[in-house]
């Protein structure tokens, strides 16, 4: 059965062709997903700022 809700946001991003290309090859590389990807960069650059990361 199909859950119909979720607490997930849906967000797009817009990139340019070099860099969905090197968002495709990191996922690639590391057998991650590409969403996966972005969220560990977004942690990453979180941290690197001093912003706690939950």
């Amino acid at each position: 059965m199909f859950k119909m809700s979720s607490n997930k946001q849906l967000i797009g991003v817009r990139l340019r062709d070099e860099d969905r290309k090197l968002l495709k090859e990191i996922a690639k590389r590391y057998d991650i997903s590409e969403s996966d990807v972005i969220r560990i960069a977004i942690r990453k650059f979180a941290k690197d700022m001093g912003i706690e990361v939950g």
